[in-house]
């Protein structure tokens, strides 16, 4: 017996994903997909201004040529799943409710599937943002950086109204120390709270609190239009089997089916600022190489040698440098200095370890 969530509780799951996206505010669902995998987006390019000529005869206006479009092809490429089951013996043996099926699901979905599209998204705008710098951020010119960004959209002539912040809580906390610009020029209270996770205005941009592992590793702030970006969540599919075939209990299993893509002519609306280097721990063991801490939203290198020079935020990786491969495996010599880095999109380093 299988219970279709996706159809029972449609209502309900639909709300969970809502409620708990914190980019739903920096995006929008004027793309359809229907049926298709693949959809082509098509821009139309303008005319240039001439001067009117009243002599000109039949080109008084100029000469005209024929108005040229441009196409964007966005393709889906987001299908993540999940499988699990709770064996009737184990709920025997708990507590009431502990070990229940829907509530697993619920659970999954809040600490698994939400983090996880946001993070994506996140990641994406950050990849493709028109505006993008590097810089480690202080309390002393955080805010200078907020300005810079948002006017470097405004100058494109893309509207005010609307925009919003995705701020890391470090960057926010630092925004709360310059009290020399930022309390004087800003209204960062809650007054105006419209989305998830806003924590107030800057600069007349809706800030919204992202919690760091939500962010691509460097990230301090995104800030976007919802115009931009559309973000199709095509398919949401969860399952609970009860008592399937070989099992006796549940058996939970859930499909989601999303993206994101940002419009080629409105790429400028989109700033990032990578402003605080994130860090990476690494350890071996049997020659093989695992390195946690900030490695969302990039490539992972290491370097070894008698002497090795971290590189700073914003780098490029100097020679000497070789990608972390998939197993792992790395040959250190002995009393040698080993140190990793994460390289983004841009092959600028957003994260690195310590020398040792």
């Amino acid at each position: 017996m299988a219970v279709n969530l996706a159809e029972k509780y449609s209502e309900q799951v639909d709300e969970t994903i809502r409620r708990g996206l914190l980019s739903t505010a920096g995006v929008n669902n004027d793309v359809t997909f229907g049926n298709a995998q693949t959809v082509t987006v098509f821009s139309m390019e303008t005319a240039p201004l001439n001067d009117y000529n009243p002599n000109g005869g039949m080109n008084r206006y100029g000469t005209p040529t024929e108005l040229q479009d441009a196409t964007q092809e966005m393709r889906m490429s987001q299908q993540k799943a999940f499988t699990f089951t709770i064996d009737k013996t184990y709920a025997a043996d708990s507590p009431e409710s502990v070990r229940n099926a829907g509530k697993a699901l619920q659970r999954q979905i809040e600490q698994v599937i939400v983090p996880e599209i946001d993070r994506y998204r996140f990641l994406k705008l950050s990849e493709l943002a028109g505006t993008k710098s590097y810089g480690a951020l202080t309390a002393e010119n955080a805010y200078t950086a907020f300005i810079e960004a948002n006017t470097a959209i405004t100058d494109e002539e893309f509207p005010i109204e609307n925009r919003v912040a995705f701020c890391s809580n470090t960057f926010i906390e630092l925004l709360k120390k310059d009290t020399l610009h930022f309390t004087k020029a800003t209204e960062l209270a809650q007054q105006r709270i419209i989305f998830k996770g806003m924590v107030g205005d800057c600069d007349g941009v809706a800030v919204i609190a992202v919690p760091k592992r939500r962010l691509p590793a460097g990230v301090s702030f995104i800030i976007t239009h919802p115009m931009c970006a559309p973000a199709p969540v095509k398919l949401q599919d969860y399952k609970i089997h009860q008592d399937p075939p070989g099992i006796a209990g549940s058996l939970v299993e859930g499909l989601v089916y999303h993206d994101i893509f940002v419009f080629d002519n409105k790429k400028a609306a989109v700033s990032v600022r990578f402003g605080q280097l994130g860090t990476l721990a690494n350890s071996i063991s049997d020659g093989v190489l695992t390195i946690s801490g900030d490695t969302n939203g990039g490539r992972l290198y290491y370097k070894t040698g008698s002497s090795v020079t971290a590189p700073a935020l914003g780098d490029t990786l100097a020679s000497g440098w070789t990608e972390v491969p998939a197993d792992g495996k790395v040959t250190v010599s002995d009393g040698a200095k080993l140190c990793t880095a994460l390289v983004n999109s841009d092959g600028k380093c957003v994260a690195v370890s310590a020398v040792s």
